[in-house]
């Protein structure tokens, strides 16, 4: 394998490619809000060192978010490469920061008003707070979609059409299981750069 094909198959070759290819496809309209910025921002603050942080507050080209304003996905999505770029080395890798990006993004959702309130929902039903994310996703995104389908009473299925990676759904799904605390599993498949499904089940 020569110099030239070496690098264009690193890691850091195919995720900037993969990031052009998902940018291409995002409205203008589409957006989301700003406490997923400001989780990422805080993650990469306590993970990362200055010119990493530097680095992932360029690509978001802010560093102040509020949380339910909306702003692009275009800059979540850089942001969100940024960030996983320079949390890789912690975290087993590209996708692997991508899920822990998505993993800690769900409590500030959760510590809102609105996650509050489908906390005080669960009672000793968790299956009503993972009934509830197609609604909360809608409180999140003004982009794409979230459906919910279930395979059995502790097991299901939740599909995605969003351009962000799949990884941070699944982190994201994680994070809702532990908060109702349960022990359980999510495992996320990309079907198309823009179609994803996350598969769930507790114990």
């Amino acid at each position: 394998m020569n110099s030239t094909s070496t690098a264009q198959s690193s890691p850091g070759f195919v995720a900037q490619r993969e990031l052009e290819q998902r940018l291409a496809v995002v409205g203008p309209k589409d957006t989301t809000r700003g406490f997923l910025f400001s989780a990422a921002l805080e993650l990469v603050r306590s993970q990362a060192d200055a010119e990493g942080l530097k680095r992932c507050v360029e690509a978001a080209g802010n560093s102040n978010f509020t949380a339910f304003f909306s702003y692009p996905v275009t800059t979540l999505l850089k942001l969100s490469y940024a960030a996983s770029r320079e949390l890789s080395g912690k975290y087993g890798g590209f996708d692997g920061a991508m899920q822990q990006l998505g993993f800690r993004a769900a409590p500030r959702f959760l510590e809102s008003t609105t996650g509050k309130m489908l906390l005080s929902l669960v009672g000793k039903e968790p299956k009503r707070l993972i009934d509830s994310m197609p609604t909360a996703y809608k409180t999140a995104w003004d982009h794409g979609s979230c459906s919910l389908t279930w395979n059995g009473p502790k097991s299901g299925r939740l599909a995605y059409t969003n351009v962000i990676p799949v990884q941070y759904f699944a982190g994201s799904v994680l994070q809702i299981l532990s908060a109702a605390q349960l022990k359980g599993q999510a495992i996320g498949k990309q079907l198309s750069l823009t179609e994803s499904t996350v598969d769930f089940s507790w114990e």
